[in-house]
């Protein structure tokens, strides 16, 4: 509880500092950090806690932090114990800034992979603090790190003693063999979102030779927001054969009907959705049929003006489809798709018989 106040009151008074965060265009990179693990063998499924504790220099106090990350597969990153976000796209970066303690702060992330075998389990992150004076350093993964299997309770947290783990083992450096195509994109501003790591999908199963019936099928993906993350604008890059409409949380987007070509949508939001819905109504006319997305999210951390995090979405397993009558309403937010079947992947952007599109800007952004 004493810590908890003690943090509460420190927080206060952060805020009430002058913050000084680089803005988005602060040209962060993962050029100069390391892919970190606990050992060079990774194991399926184990969760691997990496730790870094960081104190400003003689005279300078901490106010915030800017962090890019990935991970090989999966994790949670957690700052002074608080949980900020999560990650399992490894072709994608994340993008998250918070508030720093002046004098003391914990970087804690916990990751796993669903592989195993040697190199296969990695972490690399890059985060940019800012002091008071408006100076910035800049932190990277390495072997200062420490990291422990499976990690411990309240491993997080700011009080906790990690002297006795040992230091993260660096397993590659950025842009080596095995993760030289991971992390190919982080959200920045201007939105830097392409069609790359997207996924063709339709319903599943796919037949063997492509060819699906002809009609319509509704599809649907659901995101939600880490803690303190307010959506702000969003980029979306929006292809289908034959033809789609596109909705997101109820609002109709666009729609296309020429599959060689995609559709550059820019979105802003008016209010704070606490979830994004993405709806899409796709009509196969015959032949193969599929639904080609990205999306990139620019986010405002709430409470903060000065700095954006962001994220990127794409069509992947984790939309659903279902066949059969479109049901009424859909597209709405509150609609109940629990019982909607994963779609089926038909290979990724650039795959036959697509290969690759023509992206056309619409000029009028939606909002929402």
């Amino acid at each position: 509880m004493v810590r908890f106040y003690l943090h509460a009151v420190v927080s206060l008074l952060v805020a009430a500092l002058p913050l000084g965060l680089a803005d988005v265009t602060s040209a962060l990179s993962l050029s100069s950090s390391k892919w970190i693990w606990n050992s060079v063998t990774a194991t399926a499924g184990a969760q691997v806690a990496q730790r870094k504790v960081l104190t400003p220099p003689l005279g300078k106090s901490l106010v915030a932090a800017e962090i890019i990350i990935s991970s090989y597969i999966n994790f949670q990153l957690y700052v002074n114990g608080d949980y900020i976000g999560t990650g399992n796209r490894p072709s994608f970066g994340h993008r998250f800034c918070v508030d720093l303690l002046p004098s003391y702060n914990v970087f804690a992330v916990n990751g796993s992979t669903t592989v195993s075998g040697s190199d296969d389990g990695g972490l690399v992150a890059t985060i940019l603090v800012t002091y008071t004076d408006g100076t910035t350093d800049t932190v990277v993964t390495d072997s200062s790190w420490r990291t422990m299997v499976p990690p411990p309770p309240e491993w997080e947290t700011l009080c906790f003693d990690d002297t006795a783990w040992p230091a993260a083992t660096v397993v590659g450096s950025y842009g080596v063999s095995p993760w030289q195509n991971v992390v190919v994109a982080l959200p920045a501003d201007p939105p830097v979102v392409t069609l790359t790591n997207a996924v063709w999908i339709w319903t599943s199963p796919v037949p063997a030779g492509g060819a699906v019936p002809v009609g319509s099928r509704a599809f649907r993906r659901t995101f939600i927001p880490d803690p303190n993350q307010v959506p702000a604008s969003a980029t979306i890059i929006m292809a289908a054969d034959n033809e789609y409409t596109l909705y997101l949380n109820g609002v109709t987007v666009g729609s296309g009907s020429n599959w060689p070509d995609a559709q550059r949508y820019t979105i802003n939001f008016a209010s704070a959705p606490s979830e994004l819905v993405l709806a899409v109504l796709a009509t196969n006319a015959g032949g193969p049929a599929g639904v080609l997305m990205s999306m990139e999210i620019n986010m405002v951390p709430r409470g903060r003006n000065n700095c954006t995090a962001g994220v990127f979405l794409t069509t992947d397993g984790l939309w659903k489809s279902t066949e059969g009558a479109i049901p009424a309403g859909f597209e709405q937010p509150d609609y109940d798709d629990s019982t909607w079947p994963a779609v089926g992947s038909q290979g990724a952007y650039g795959i036959a018989p697509w290969a690759t599109l023509t992206i056309t800007p619409v000029p009028t952004p939606v909002t929402i």
